[in-house]
């Protein structure tokens, strides 16, 4: 009978925390963020799927190598400079000036309000696979191009959703009720999960998390049924999570996103004793599945470059520039810096001062319900995690239970993660404050979020 009321629970909290999650995603129905932010915020990626589904509708899918773009008339370009070298893909200023120009014109084109132009201007930072996919989906759907829209942003919405509802099942069935529900409460009013989540088809977040969830979730079971989970089948679906992360989001956020699934490994290593040589032996071949799948996208978008550069070596040295562009300040490799302010860029000082300390004050909840004036840094939250880590370390030292250790372990070490994004692709951290905090969540503060839950709740125990 407990049995029985404790399923029922935990399926009741599950449907409530998945539909509470939905409806902020799709609708900000909480009004987690401000309804002007909700329906602005990035239009400038969002027009690239809708404008490459209206190309596709146009020319097929495969036209321009696949990649996701903007349609566009060359004849009403504004920027006489842009009009005049609307063919260098590797212009980044060519690019974003059409890109903003007629961003707001590819859901026209896309619903038949417009005819579709021919001129299209191509984003190769991205292989395009999201589009591809969102594509062939609304095609099978049998409504107006509207409610497609909506539908696929639904989905997009509801895959986070699941993804996160995964997450807190971990957490409850691992810890108890009270640490899944701080779990759930922390993820519900984080507004910058909300942001990208509402961000229409673009960001795909949840794909972010799938290597991480798998290896996770796959560990988990392989601990309670260690002959029904293979280290090969373990491999061979984090493999797969990995091709669905490339496929959808591309090379965004990728040394972050590649270190995820070690963290999960740490954990289940503490809990279970491992020795250290399986440690490494598992870690190893787990960098290589992660390793092999970003080989495959970098192949992917070689030869997709060579369609549309005409040669192996121009898909080579965009990729080569590309890198040293997001990775350095070279004048040379970015016309967005100039002068002496990047002289000592390659210091630790100006990576602290520039980057590290402004992720740190960047303001974590602007609720639409709160004040105006109200500012909670990121690292206050960061800040109260490491205390509540140390509670929790102190209060169960004498406890025979290993989890507490392996999460406070864990969580420490998936700071990892984001700071590796932030250190070797400090260019794009400098110049893309307005979508790089969202890599504090993958997975440090999710762990961070569990860590206040399990001290919480043996906190409230004790009191009992």
């Amino acid at each position: 009978m407990n049995s029985s009321y404790q399923k029922k629970k935990q399926s009741v909290f599950y449907i409530i925390c998945f539909l509470l999650l939905f409806l902020s995603f799709f609708l900000n129905l909480f009004k987690v963020i401000p309804d002007d932010m909700y329906t602005e915020y990035e239009t400038f990626v969002e027009s690239l799927v809708v404008g490459k589904m209206a190309k596709a509708e146009k020319d097929g899918v495969l036209a321009s190598a696949g990649f996701p773009g903007v349609n566009y008339d060359k004849n009403l370009v504004q920027d006489s400079l842009v009009r005049a070298n609307v063919d260098r893909v590797e212009d980044m200023y060519v690019r974003d000036n059409i890109i903003n120009q007629f961003k707001l014109e590819q859901i026209k084109y896309y619903q038949n309000q417009e005819k579709t132009p021919d001129n299209y201007c191509v984003y190769v930072s991205h292989s395009g696979g999201q589009a591809m996919f969102y594509y062939y989906v609304q095609k099978l759907l049998p409504f107006d191009k509207d409610v497609r829209y909506q539908l696929l942003r639904a989905l997009n919405c509801a895959l986070l959703a699941l993804c996160f509802l995964l997450f807190i099942g971990w957490v409850y069935r691992n810890f108890d009720f009270v640490a899944a529900l701080v779990t759930f409460l922390f993820i519900f009013t984080s507004s910058w999960l909300v942001l990208f989540a509402g961000n229409g088809l673009w960001w795909s977040l949840w794909s972010f998390f799938a290597p991480f969830l798998t290896m996770l979730l796959l560990l988990e079971k392989k601990h309670c049924n260690p002959r029904q989970v293979s280290n090969v089948k373990i491999l061979s679906w984090l493999f797969i999570a990995f091709l669905i992360k490339l496929a959808f989001s591309g090379l965004e956020f990728i040394s972050t996103v590649m270190l995820t699934p070690f963290i999960p490994i740490v954990y289940y290593a503490w809990l279970e004793r491992w020795k250290i040589k399986d440690f490494i032996i598992r870690s190893v071949n787990a960098g290589l599945v992660t390793l092999g799948a970003v080989v495959i996208q970098f192949a992917i978008l070689i030869v997709q470059l060579k369609y549309l550069l005409g040669d192996f070596s121009a898909a080579f040295q965009y990729l080569s520039d590309a890198f040293v562009k997001r990775s350095s300040f070279d004048n040379s490799a970015n016309v967005y810096d100039a002068g002496d302010r990047f002289a000592n860029s390659d210091t630790l000082s100006f990576l602290w001062n520039n980057i590290i300390k402004d992720y740190l004050r960047g303001d974590m909840y602007f609720w639409g319900f709160a004040p105006s004036s109200f500012q909670f840094f990121f690292a206050y939250l960061i800040g109260f995690i490491i205390v509540m880590a140390l509670v929790l370390f102190i209060i169960t030292r004498n406890s025979l239970e290993r989890k507490y250790n392996a999460i406070i372990l864990s969580t420490m070490l998936s700071v990892a993660c984001p700071l590796s994004w932030y250190v070797i692709f400090k260019e794009h951290s400098f110049w893309h404050p307005q979508i790089d905090y969202i890599i504090w969540y993958m997975p440090f503060l999710l762990l961070g979020f569990t860590i206040v839950g399990v001290t919480l709740s043996k906190l409230f125990k004790r009191a009992d």
